[in-house]
């Protein structure tokens, strides 16, 4: 009797869990707002999606030789610690299933599977897009699959009954798959908070959408899926009534504010890129019950850690609900940063802009849904956040929190309140000599947990091509001192590691302790015995840590030589090494005769940073020449090229040296010279959508007459405007001694055969503003001089343009303030401004030969 009493409540139990399963977890009310059924509390959820499971990050894994379930749990740690709480996936369809649309149980399948479990163990709520449809090769050559869809086009999937019915049995098969992890169908977990029907379709017919969009809507309902259905539109925004036709609760968008794919690091303030998030139909009525999330965004290309927390306060007066960055980069291929070239954001290998995702965080949770903070640069300042482009910081301060992306001088808003603290560099609690992140939690009063990530070198900029076969960024283990100001630890703290394989246990002195990369409990008094160091601790446990113990076999400089210096000034050589022996000696070297060499030994100023000045009296001739050698325990190394030897070696071979120009003292700054500088620092619009035209750097046998050419066949266009600019900062920063000194802009420019040819030169500044003049271009070369007081406020063009492109084209900064050469950070140059309409038809060119301040 006793056995069957068990067993019918077992069973009774089961039928009730079974039934809680079943039911949905969220909602979108009549207003369109996101919450969950359990509390009605409205959901503000921010993330990332994270790829690994599938395509060229599973690859990848088995090309490094690592564990595809080991890197996960490094990568859903380090996600959990950043307090990120969302994650969204596109589905490699084509890797999970046949040719007639039946799921089949794939790596990659058991992948998805342990992923998602992990992170509902975390804490982090998921939207899936089941349905991808492209290539699953990038950066790779697409890999042939069995997969339905694998042979697909977009467009081919949204019509026809043999692909409407292979959907059909692909969606109701992956909706009811039980997760080998969690013992629950797709369809039935909570964690599952909505779908996102497939990934940025392309549609080239509305009823089709419309008809498509109900269709899998019926699919969906019928496997038995029950929270929200969204649907991208913004991939192809012109068909945005026939969306908001169909039987969806919510839409999505992107944002990549600076494009993607500039194949180098971009160096400007993109604050203004960001200042708002425009939705051109967000007054429609039908629009008004429909859910907003952000299905992917990133600043591509930068690394920033100012732009991520600017996002998140404008996806909030969007009134975004959930919002994921694309794509966490996983710890274990970071260092050649594969996955996607144009995106790099891991805790490690990126700290400072981490931590900015995790302030970013802190603004989408706390800011209420639609709230503004009025437009750039007075929204650099907002509820507990502060964003500091010069200085590279942004900041959050509450009562009980205090995060910061570098160093810092911000007073703690309540220091007898505060429990939690990362950062990355120094500030009035923290100051610690290595560059990785940390983090310094309160468990209880007087004792802390401290983690502290490894430290970084970038040796080559990230977002070049991607390959394995090259190191784009180094993680060191390095010793550093900690110094931690805390009047509840008082000056002689207890520190105790308690990660696995750090036995490291100390006292400190002065408040200070020498430490490496790990996880520590800090007290006030010894720990108790009894101190249980597993302990859960919000969604992590006390004793976690999570690394990639990088391995280099060569030794890496970093340095790129001034490209002048003027006549009668020191020269001061910078450069960051990093190597896989112990650095006895640096030296800048040059050559004074056979045999013979000046050193001048660097100081070491941190970890991977050196530094010397060489005296004016040793500088002389036309240019500085000189080699960077490196001892070590093993050898001698001289850069640039790394080649072994010191350059007094009588057989040392080396064809190349860093080289600075040394000019005559003028108050000129060349911004732009055809004869030398390439376009890598222009800013150039896209070609689709857009005024279509054609670049070409001309080149002569006499130099004095290369020119850049920047011609288009008319400007019929939305915006009957063709806008380029050239980044200034390395320029900038390089005189600013001579910048208070120029009272114009001089261009030297022409037409080539077109008389009167109008164009804007303008110059960006800082703080958003653009001031700028309209000149005539003659069909000759010529030299025309623009003084300073002769410029006017104009607006700003906002480049690189983004993606969604109904972003906006202008901005005109809230700033008002007079033109300061000082804060010059770029030239934008325009065709369109004063041009008129009746010449829109007419072709434009403009042959720029240089462009000075004087």
């Amino acid at each position: 009797m006793k056995v069957f009493v068990k067993c019918f409540f077992f069973f009774i139990f089961l039928l009730k869990s079974s039934f809680f399963l079943g039911q949905k977890s969220t909602y979108v009310d009549d207003n369109g707002i996101f919450r969950y059924v359990k509390n009605d509390k409205e959901i503000r959820l921010f993330g990332v999606n994270y790829t690994l499971p599938f395509a060229h990050g599973f690859r990848a894994i088995n090309y490094v030789n690592k564990n595809h379930k080991e890197a996960i749990d490094k990568d859903i740690y380090h996600i959990t610690r950043l307090g990120l709480d969302a994650y969204r996936v596109h589905i490699w369809d084509m890797e999970i299933t046949d040719s007639l649309g039946n799921l089949i149980k794939t790596p990659q399948l058991d992948l998805l599977d342990y992923t998602l479990a992990e992170l509902k163990k975390r804490g982090i709520k998921t939207i899936v897009t089941p349905f991808k449809v492209g290539g699953n090769g990038y950066p790779e050559k697409d890999f042939d699959v069995e997969g339905f869809s694998s042979k697909l086009g977009k467009w081919q999937t949204y019509s026809g009954d043999t692909v409407l019915e292979k959907q059909e049995r692909y969606f109701t098969q992956l909706l009811n798959h039980v997760n080998t992890y969690t013992g629950i169908t797709y369809k039935n977990d909570p964690a599952i908070i909505a779908l996102e029907i497939n990934n940025e379709p392309q549609h080239t017919n509305g009823k089709v959408a419309t008809t498509y969009i109900n269709k899998m809507v019926n699919v969906i309902r019928k496997a038995g899926f029950k929270n929200p259905i969204f649907y991208n539109v913004s991939e192809r925004s012109a068909f945005i009534d026939d969306y908001l036709k169909a039987d969806i609760q919510g839409c999505t968008f992107q944002w990549y504010p600076t494009g993607l794919v500039h194949n180098s690091l971009l160096k400007s303030n993109f604050l203004p890129n960001v200042d708002q998030y425009q939705i051109p139909f967000q007054e429609k009525k039908a629009f008004q019950n429909k859910t907003r999330i952000i299905y992917e965004f990133d600043a591509g290309d930068t690394n920033s850690s100012v732009i991520f927390p600017a996002m998140a306060r404008s996806f909030r007066e969007a009134k975004f609900q959930f919002a994921t960055q694309f794509a966490y980069e996983p710890i274990d291929l970071a260092f050649a940063n594969t996955e996607y070239q144009t995106h790099y954001l891991n805790l490690a290998y990126t700290p400072s802009k981490a931590i900015s995702i995790k302030i970013a965080g802190e603004i989408f949770r706390e800011t209420p849904n639609g709230k503004s903070f009025g437009r750039f640069p007075k929204n650099n300042t907002f509820l507990n956040t502060k964003l500091n482009y010069e200085n590279e910081v942004a900041i959050y301060n509450s009562d009980t929190k205090f995060f910061y992306t570098n160093t810092t001088k911000e007073t703690p808003r309540n220091s007898k309140k505060l429990k939690h603290i990362a950062g990355v560099g120094n500030s009035e609690i923290i100051n610690y000599a290595g560059n990785g992140a940390y983090f310094l939690d309160k468990i209880e009063k007087g004792i802390w947990r401290l983690e502290v990530l490894p430290d970084v070198l970038w040796v080559k900029d990230p977002y070049e091509k991607a390959s394995l076969k090259k190191t784009v960024a180094v993680l060191q283990e390095n010793k550093n001192k900690i110094k931690i100001d805390l009047k509840n630890l008082g000056n002689r703290y207890f520190i105790k590691g308690i990660n696995t394989d750090n036995s490291f246990e100390n006292q400190a002195e002065d408040r200070s302790v020498i430490i490496q990369p790990g996880t520590y409990i800090i007290s006030l008094n010894k720990l108790a015995d009894d101190f249980k160091l597993n302990q859960k601790f919000g969604n992590i446990r006390l004793n976690e840590f999570a690394t990639n113990h990088q391995k280099i076999n060569q030794t890496y400089v970093v340095h790129q030589p001034k490209k002048e210096i003027e006549k009668g000034d020191n020269l001061t050589i910078e450069a960051k090494i990093v190597g896989p022996n112990k650095i006895n000696k640096v030296e800048v070297v040059l050559n004074t005769g056979y045999q013979k060499t000046d050193n001048y030994k660097m100081t070491k100023r941190s970890n991977f940073s050196y530094i010397v000045t060489i005296p004016k009296t040793k500088i002389y001739n036309e240019s500085f020449n000189y080699y960077i050698v490196i001892t070590t325990d093993k050898k001698q190394i001289t850069f640039p090229e790394n080649v072994s030897g010191n350059p007094a070696n009588w057989d040392f071979v080396s064809n190349t040296k860093y080289t600075t120009k040394i000019v005559e003292k003028e108050p000129i700054i060349v911004l732009y010279d055809a004869i030398k500088d390439t376009s890598k620092n222009f800013l150039w619009p896209r070609q689709w959508n857009a005024i279509k035209y054609n670049i070409e750097k001309v080149t002569h046998k006499i130099a004095s007459k290369n020119y850049l050419s920047v011609y288009a066949d008319n400007l019929n266009a939305k915006n009957p405007d063709l806008t380029f600019k050239v980044l200034l900062k390395d320029v900038v920063k390089r005189e600013q001694n001579n910048l208070t000194k120029t009272q114009s802009i001089v261009v030297t420019a022409s037409s080539e055969n077109k008389n009167n040819q109008k164009v804007q030169i303008a110059v960006q500044l800082k703080n958003g503003q653009v001031f700028g003049k309209v000149i005539e271009l003659p069909s000759e070369m010529e030299d025309i001089n623009i003084p300073f007081e002769q410029l006017q406020q104009v607006s700003q063009v906002l480049l690189p343009r983004p993606f969604p492109p109904f972003q906006s084209y202008f901005l005109k900064s809230s700033e008002n303030s007079s033109f300061n050469a000082k804060n010059i950070e770029a030239i934008q140059i325009s065709i369109g401004p004063e041009i008129k309409k009746e010449n829109y038809t007419k072709p434009q060119q403009v042959s720029i030969y240089k462009i000075l301040l004087k």
